[in-house]
């Protein structure tokens, strides 16, 4: 697509994917809606279209503009106006007169125009590629977005089921002691126990909101998908030179060569060409004479004074090279970290599971054990925190499953 035409789009995509999707001025506090049609990519082009980065995009498409712009003038730099006048009225005084207007045209080096189209050509490919790798850092903050919803929801209702099993031991334990099956101590305990969990329900709603309210003010919607995300583990396991990042670092690589040729040219000087009239008497008794004026002006010599000027355009040149390799190093790592913390969660995982299934059968059984005055409160209570806690434990380690598949795919570049 037209480098031109990729930022008016980006701000219109959002509006025609979406369609209603985006309310004005809604409530910061409501609860998002779900919609089942709403995908990845759509969230990611809005939240693109929020980014306070985007504000860059357009400064860094004039300075291609400018940089191509330039390669393609005539001239090597601006022209001057010349403009000399000569008379010898303060010392000798006999009338001499001289009077000279002119252009000076910097002309291009050999091979300089070459090298300055070389390097509009390197900004143009960087604004494009800076783009890419803006859009995959925005992939990165929508798969934590809805990961957080996803942990939320989770969480969210796990605390309304255990909140349930709480409002029914009391009304149970309400039941027996008003048959005198068990005392009164019991009752204050279950309605203590059932205050604890709506308290634990209210944190669980406060943390769903707080997260709906980042995803809203991040990617600007009201919709929230209406299933949990789920990404596939990719196959690949090493970062390429193709990753959106490390193709964005190579292009900084590139413009610095390219401004060292430039930094280098600049250096040395252009030649001037410089093209005008002159009007000259030799004394008052002499007629004037007009005349064409051309000169050229070509600088030469002065390494020492060239390599001086171009030292900060290596220096440029190192640090990007060495911002590359770093970066591609610590993405190395980073994949590799993912990679074996998700082999963990895996073998985790199914003993989790297990705790979990163990947990909720002896809760359930307790509890109706208790309904038949077989067991005592005591013996209850900790069959149900257990259960709780259980629950709890497995829908952690199954986002943080999820969490590590995406960041797998994301520190290898790829999208959903």
């Amino acid at each position: 697509m037209n480098a031109k035409l990729r930022t008016p789009l980006l701000w219109l995509l959002p509006c025609l994917l979406l369609g209603g999707h985006v309310a004005a001025q809604p409530d910061e506090h409501a609860p998002l809606a779900t919609s089942a049609t709403l995908r990845f990519r759509d969230i990611l082009d809005s939240t693109l279209h929020n980014a306070p980065e985007m504000s860059g995009t357009e400064v860094r498409q004039q300075q291609a503009q400018a940089y191509a712009g330039a390669a393609h003038s005539w001239l090597a730099g601006r022209p001057s106006a010349v403009v000399a006048y000569i008379n010898d009225n303060t010392l000798d005084h006999q009338g001499l007169q001289e009077q000279e207007y002119g252009v000076q045209l910097p002309l291009w080096r050999p091979g300089e125009k070459r090298d300055a189209m070389h390097l509009g050509e390197q900004y143009q490919q960087q604004s494009q590629l800076w783009l890419q790798a803006l859009q995959l850092t925005l992939a990165g903050r929508v798969r934590n977005l809805l990961a957080g919803i996803t942990e939320a929801e989770q969480l969210l209702a796990i605390e309304q089921q255990a909140t349930s099993d709480a409002q029914q031991l009391k009304a149970v334990t309400q039941r027996l002691f008003e048959t005198g099956a068990v005392a009164r101590i019991d009752v204050l305990q279950t309605d203590n126990l059932l205050l604890e969990q709506q308290q634990r329900l209210l944190q669980a709603e406060a943390a769903m909101k707080d997260a709906e309210i980042v995803y809203r003010v991040t990617t600007g919607l009201n919709l929230k998908p209406a299933t949990a995300f789920i990404e596939t583990l990719n196959s690949a396991d090493e970062i390429t030179p193709a990753h959106p990042l490390l193709q964005y670092l190579q292009s900084s690589v590139d413009v610095a060569a390219a401004s060292i040729r430039q930094s280098e040219m600049s250096a040395r000087g252009n030649p001037q060409l410089t093209v005008g009239t002159r009007r000259q008497r030799g004394d008052r008794f002499q007629p004037t004479i007009d005349s064409v004026a051309i000169s050229v002006t070509i600088p030469f010599g002065g390494s020492a004074y060239v390599s001086s000027r171009t030292s900060a355009a290596r220096m440029q040149e190192v640090d990007a090279q060495v911002q590359l390799r770093n970066t591609q190093r610590e993405m190395q790592l980073a994949l590799h970290e993912a990679e074996h913390e998700l082999s963990v969660t895996r073998a985790r995982l199914p003993l989790a599971q297990q705790q979990a299934a163990i947990g909720n059968e002896r809760s359930e059984l307790a509890q109706r054990a208790f309904a038949l005055a077989e067991l005592n409160l005591v013996q209850v209570l900790p069959a149900m925190q257990e259960a709780r806690t259980s629950a709890r434990a497995l829908a952690m380690l199954q986002q943080r499953q999820q969490r590590l598949i995406a960041d797998y795919n994301q520190v290898l570049g790829v999208l959903p």
